[in-house]
């Protein structure tokens, strides 16, 4: 085991074991727990990126990405790193609370970043749930703390997700656990402005995970905003299956002040036709102390 219980690449339990996640309904926390207990990715999205549940309890969940590399700290990496682990994390602490039939769906997700020059080795997240209402049509909130290997706080986050009990919730099964990716790619690759999202970008649901999906225009509006921001809110208005449509992204700058910039990107997927749908929005803002 490596620093605060982390587990080494060379320690996954079954690394030729094609496992089986689930074949049948039941509760997710049954599913989630086997994803601890075998070292089983959860998704195509978390095997390709290396995102590991660590630990699941009713209302807490714990997961580790791997290390960003240096030069991804102001260059996207990271920040993709951050809104993957941050809705995983915060939906999973919803997630292990339901009932078998139920699921979530992301409605919100806000991530405040910290100083990223200071950011070293794995990114450790922990989601807690603070508010539920009971039932299905009802909504929860959770909260994410995302630390580097030295225990520093380098991100937190706030997500509201919707809980339902629909056919797709009692239809889609995990099925067989994907294979890790050895070496581990960076989630900043999966989901690129004019492109298809990449087909293992996606959930066991088969639709994009949604922090991987918004770290697209959270990266465009670092490009406007003069570096990343500071603190981005998504709003998820549609799934995105990776059917083979592109996405593209557009940014509009609403306060370019010397030191607090703030700006608006939306993304859109090519709908039927000519017509393109608007699947998410991202507000953010950026501050420049020594601007």
């Amino acid at each position: 085991m490596g620093p605060r219980g982390r587990a080494h690449r060379g320690d996954a339990a079954h690394p030729r074991r094609r496992a089986v996640l689930s074949t049948a309904l039941e509760a997710p926390l049954a599913q989630l727990q086997r994803c601890v207990d075998d070292d089983l990715a959860l998704a195509p999205v978390h095997a390709v990126v290396g995102a590991r549940l660590r630990a699941i309890t009713p209302g807490r969940a714990v997961a580790t990405v791997p290390a960003p590399d240096v030069g991804d700290l102001d260059a996207g990496g990271l920040d993709a790193a951050l809104w993957l682990l941050a809705d995983f994390v915060s939906g999973l602490a919803v997630t292990g609370t339901l009932a078998a039939g139920e699921r979530i769906t992301t409605l919100r997700l806000t991530v405040h970043v910290l100083p990223r020059h200071a950011v070293t080795g794995g990114l450790h997240g922990v989601g807690t749930l603070d508010e539920k209402a009971d039932g299905p049509g009802s909504t929860a909130l959770s909260t994410a703390v995302i630390t580097d290997e030295a225990g520093r706080t380098v991100a937190r986050a706030v997500g509201r997700n919707a809980v339902l009990a629909d056919e797709v919730a009692t239809a889609t099964r995990p099925g067989a656990a994907p294979d890790w990716s050895e070496p581990p790619r960076r989630a900043a690759d999966l989901v690129v402005d004019g492109a298809p999202p990449d087909p293992l970008a996606v959930n066991y649901a088969g639709v994009v995970q949604g922090g991987v999906l918004a770290s697209l225009p959270v990266a465009a509006l670092g490009d406007v905003l003069g570096g990343p921001p500071d603190e981005a809110t998504a709003t998820f208005l549609r799934a995105v299956p990776a059917d083979g449509r592109a996405v593209h992204v557009t940014t509009e700058v609403e306060h370019g002040g010397r030191r607090l910039r703030s700006g608006r990107a939306v993304l859109r997927s090519a709908g039927r036709g000519d017509r393109d749908r608007t699947v998410l929005t991202v507000t953010g803002l950026r501050y420049a102390a020594g601007g």
